[in-house]
């Protein structure tokens, strides 16, 4: 039976069920776009400014100093997926001189706070060795406030070979 044979309720069904799978189709394709539009935003670097806005948080008003902390990484990193961070606390500790809190920034990531380690009179040293997945070549940098309220830093500079946060 071809369709001019048909009794009209079917060609009705049919024409419904069409019209149904059309609506449909063109109802989600805004959906897709609009998730690989999220998608992309995802995957963008942090701005500058709410690098700072996480360092400003930390630093609270301190100015922070370049020395007795040492941030160790390769120069090249041919794993963006997996590259190898280590934070040493150069100064002396002690009951009274110790080091409260550090945060690892990976600045070129969509989110730059790459981790947050807390620290008291009892831990004895302050080493802490992380794994971090880079998006692009960028700055890593560490922050150390100490128990007299001082602020250590140290940065270090890499060369990924491909973004790792994208895979």
């Amino acid at each position: 039976m071809t369709s001019s044979k048909l009794p009209s309720r079917f060609v009705r069904r049919r024409q419904l069920l069409l019209g149904t799978a059309a609506g449909l189709s063109a109802a989600w394709l805004p959906v897709n776009l609009q998730a690989q539009v999220a998608f992309d935003q995802l995957l963008k670097p942090a701005t500058a400014a709410q690098v700072q806005a996480i360092v400003d948080e930390f630093l609270k008003g301190a100015s922070p100093q370049d020395q007795g902390l040492k941030l160790e990484m390769p120069a090249l990193g041919d794993n963006p997926a997996a590259v190898p961070v280590k934070v040493v606390l150069d100064t002396p500790i002690s009951d009274e001189l110790y080091c409260q809190e550090l945060i690892i920034l990976a600045q070129g990531n969509p989110h730059p706070l790459a981790c947050r380690f807390n620290f008291t009179a009892l831990a004895g040293t302050t080493e802490v060795a992380v794994r971090l997945r880079l998006i692009e070549t960028q700055t890593v940098r560490a922050l150390a406030r100490m128990s007299d309220g001082r602020v250590l830093s140290a940065q270090h500079h890499i060369t990924v070979t491909a973004g790792g946060c994208g895979m």
